[in-house]
């Protein structure tokens, strides 16, 4: 334990932050960091911003989840785990690069209103339920996976994205419900269902 945050031996996972604390993140330990435990941050309302460090390769379940002030993460790059609800209901601005992510769970990235884009892995595997769901700001999703899992309502409510290319031996149902701006959509060679 430092300052009240609690960590595995070798500060190699984040397991506890306090509520209490002013939610500046830069004086965490994150040359160590590889893993954010699960709900660690949930609904802390303080952090704005918070800057990863080069190790971090998950994000826990609900780590993020409900922090209606957090605008900006940077860091993203290295992550290659982002469990469910991670950033769940946060207030993420701008665009976000997922240059490692190979897989993005169920509501990853849900209800982050003014999301404006997001690019994704040539290794992304899987994208999962509701995972960039109520993103209604959403206007830009590149996928450079040759071939993608995609799950149920994956971009349901992104009122303003108008264009998806997408490579998905399944494209389920309700995967662009909602998507009043959708103008243009580019399946794949191995698209085989669309629910």
């Amino acid at each position: 334990s430092r300052n009240g945050v609690l960590y595995t031996k070798g500060l190699t996972e984040i397991l506890f932050y306090p509520k209490n604390q002013d939610g500046n993140l830069a004086n965490l330990p994150w040359d160590t960091i590889r893993k954010i435990g699960v709900g660690v941050f949930k609904n802390n309302q303080r952090i704005t911003s918070v800057k990863l460090g080069a190790n971090i390769v998950e994000i826990g379940e609900g780590a993020f989840y409900g922090c209606t002030s957090l605008k900006m993460v940077e860091g993203l790059g290295s992550v290659k785990f982002i469990n469910q609800n991670a950033f769940a209901n946060c207030a993420l601005e701008g665009s976000i690069k997922l240059d490692s992510v190979v897989a993005l769970a169920d509501y990853a990235f849900f209800g982050n209103a003014p999301l404006k884009g997001v690019t994704l892995s040539a290794a992304t595997q899987s994208v999962g339920a509701y995972a960039f769901s109520g993103c209604e700001s959403l206007i830009s999703v590149d996928i450079p996976a040759e071939k993608i899992k995609l799950g149920r309502y994956a971009f349901s409510g992104c009122k303003a994205l108008p264009a998806v290319s997408i490579n998905a031996s399944v494209v389920p149902a309700g995967a662009f419900d909602g998507c009043e701006a959708l103008a243009s959509v580019t399946l794949g060679k191995d698209v085989a269902v669309i629910g």
